[in-house]
């Protein structure tokens, strides 16, 4: 039977681990979440997988939204990674409600810690040099894992991050729309790659600049994978006009911006070019 680990990834860590993971499946496919799940059945499939980065301590909307559409066979040894900074918080419990929704079991669930790097907010932390070898390490043990079809419980969110989740909620609730911050500047060669390893094709090119589209997930691939470094960030008052939203309720949407001279981060064993694929076979 054919196996397929589906990934969604701003900025590459969810790809290389999806990569490193499939490497220990045969038959092995990836299946970008920017795909469509109709597309791209799991009904066939003897393993399942799901790899995702953890956004307000949660399982990306565009992700959860991609498997509540997927078609999954229900006897499959399915298993998730989820990929924070930090915090894990309700990632893989929310694909466990979806899976359990849909008749599915999740047989295996861990996580794999990586380099924050929600440019926007604070610089990449900790540094790549430290933390890409230990997942890298890492990623091994739980493809090995995988291959012999280890059954482990999932990360769950203890009694103090549930507390604080609800205060995720209202900046969740603005993300889409968050992308009026976006600003292009005269480096811009129209060259489309933010257009290209965008996960929610979010971008698109009108008089050969790029157009934000007002769905966006805020993962920073347009801003990590620009060759340029022609796309900024910063949120002035019309944009909150625009959002319709009060801007003394955002505290931290406020003071939002890449300041000059910050590095983005993107992983560096996957390129743009890697980024843009649907579908890799390994």
């Amino acid at each position: 039977m054919e196996n397929k680990i589906y990934y969604f990834t701003g900025t590459g860590n969810s790809l290389r681990a999806a990569l490193k993971i499939g490497r220990y499946i045969n038959n092995c496919t990836l299946i970008s979440m920017k795909s469509s799940p109709d597309d791209n059945s799991a009904e066939h499939c003897d393993v399942v997988g799901f790899v995702f980065p953890v956004y307000h301590w949660t399982m990306p909307e565009p992700a959860a939204e991609f498997v509540q559409r997927l078609k999954i066979n229900p006897n499959a040894y399915v298993f998730c990674v989820a990929m924070p900074s930090i915090i894990c918080g309700e990632a893989c419990e929310k694909l466990e409600q979806i899976l359990k929704s849909k008749g599915i079991n999740l047989s295996y669930g861990t996580k794999v810690n990586n380099v924050a790097n929600y440019v926007t907010v604070y610089p990449p932390m900790p540094s790549p040099k430290i933390v890409i070898p230990r997942t890298e390490k890492q990623l091994e043990k739980i493809g090995k894992e995988i291959s012999d079809r280890i059954i482990r419980k999932i990360p769950r969110a203890n009694a103090m991050i549930r507390a604080k989740i609800a205060s995720m909620k209202k900046y969740k609730g603005i993300q889409n729309v968050a992308d009026y911050g976006f600003k292009i500047s005269n480096s811009c060669v129209s060259c489309g790659v933010c257009s290209r390893v965008c996960p929610v094709n979010n971008i698109e090119l009108i008089n050969s600049k790029p157009h934000f589209k007002h769905k966006c997930a805020q993962c920073m691939a347009c801003v990590s994978y620009c060759p340029k470094n022609a796309i900024g960030y910063k949120l002035i008052d019309k944009d909150f006009e625009k959002m319709n939203v009060n801007p003394n309720d955002y505290r931290i949407a406020k003071i939002m911006g890449i300041p000059k001279g910050r590095k983005p981060y993107h992983h560096p064993y996957v390129s743009a070019s890697d980024m843009s694929k649907d579908i890799i076979d390994i």
